[in-house]
């Protein structure tokens, strides 16, 4: 039997999923109580850690359709204007309305749809970002994007983004254990 190998983004591509996947499967079957329960100030409930991985996704996901000339390039938060529909006031988020660098007691206080709306959106940004990602040419992987000084090239930025699912993955398993729930989404 002869198998092909990935090509490296498919490979890239392959496992980027996989913790998308982890990601809702571990949101998904939570009551609305625990989705929303949070074990105090510096553990934020799964509904935010869920949002919180979204939306950098949403954020890295906009920046790469840009940066190849690609429609959509504007966010999901964006195009949905999320932000009044869910009444969370912009510039209140953190770094990019993304959740970085909030306050504690803030990232607390916020208010977030029915779950099911929630994990919607994950879903659209994880979709959007997987096509986002899987579009770059080839060639164009191990390239640094303009602006970037820091010479980290896409291949970087990926991988960046793919630990942060997975820290935020993480933390919703340590939740779920907390809540006396199964914590592994595996």
């Amino acid at each position: 039997m002869v198998v092909n190998a990935r090509s490296p983004l498919a490979s890239v591509v392959r496992f980027y999923k996989l913790a998308h996947e982890r990601l809702l499967k571990a949101s998904e079957d939570l009551s609305p109580a625990q989705f929303t329960w949070s074990a105090g100030e510096s553990l934020h409930s799964v509904a935010w850690q869920l949002w919180h991985a979204a939306r950098w996704d949403d954020v890295f996901a906009a920046h790469v359709q840009k940066d190849f000339g690609r429609e959509p390039a504007a966010q999901v938060w964006e195009r949905e204007g999320l932000d009044a529909v869910w009444s969370l006031a912009p510039g209140s988020m953190g770094l990019r309305d993304a959740g970085t660098g909030m306050e504690n007691s803030a990232a607390e206080q916020m208010r977030f749809p029915e779950q099911s709306e929630a994990i919607g959106y994950a879903r659209r940004v994880f979709d959007f970002a997987v096509s986002a990602i899987a579009a770059i040419p080839e060639d164009q992987l191990c390239a640094v994007p303009k602006g970037y000084p820091d010479g980290d090239t896409y291949l970087d930025h990926i991988l960046s983004c793919h630990e942060h699912l997975n820290r935020h993955l993480g933390t919703i398993e340590t939740i779920r254990g907390l809540q006396g729930l199964l914590g592994s989404a595996t």
